[in-house]
């Protein structure tokens, strides 16, 4: 029987707007090992990390502990990643030589053929190419909105202000202590 490693990612914003939430993807991926027969080796998950670098702990966990399975199990390839060169790496250099094979769900590729290895490369392409297409229209829509004065929030409100329909408004007992503070009384 074969042993899988479920690898599970989401950024925020991807749950937010895709729905790749990490439970609809563990209990695809669980549903997918009992169909085809696999024990569970182990589930990683690295909620709300960027695909664009492999800096995520469940990855790195993943990597020193590819001994433990004989599949790599994901929802869909640019859960794995999406940099064309961090996917190629994890294929060829960690999975491969390790004779650990990649499974998507969501796509059907053998990567112990070439032409499976040459899929898997154009689909990364892709992979990569939606990440910075995400990262553009979010700067385009953050300027905007800054243009329009309106807060694009991130993190927490400025001290001195409250967030109200959309925008930042004084909040006059914190800009008094501000104005206190600055002037050094």
């Amino acid at each position: 029987m074969k042993k899988a490693g479920l690898y599970i990612r989401v950024s925020t914003l991807e749950q937010a707007q895709e729905g790749y939430s990490i439970g609809a993807q563990k209990e695809r991926l669980i549903a997918f090992c009992k169909a085809h027969d696999w024990t569970i080796a182990d589930i990683y998950v690295d909620g709300g990390y960027t695909g664009s670098n492999l800096n995520r702990p469940s990855m790195q966990k993943l990597i020193s502990e590819i001994g433990k399975m004989d599949i790599v199990l994901v929802y869909k390839l640019d859960r794995l990643s999406r940099s064309q060169k961090d996917t190629l790496y994890l294929i060829e250099e960690v999975f491969l030589p390790n004779n650990v094979d990649f499974v998507s769900m969501s796509e059907s590729f053998d990567t112990g053929t070439p032409f499976g290895r040459a899929m898997l490369g154009i689909l990364s392409v892709f992979a990569q190419l939606e990440r910075e297409q995400i990262k553009e229209r979010t700067k385009m829509g953050r300027i905007a909105r800054a243009k329009q004065g309106l807060y694009h929030g991130g993190g927490r409100i400025p001290i001195g202000y409250d967030y109200k329909d959309g925008k930042l408004a004084v909040n006059e007992y914190e800009a008094v202590q501000i104005k206190k503070y600055l002037n050094g009384t």
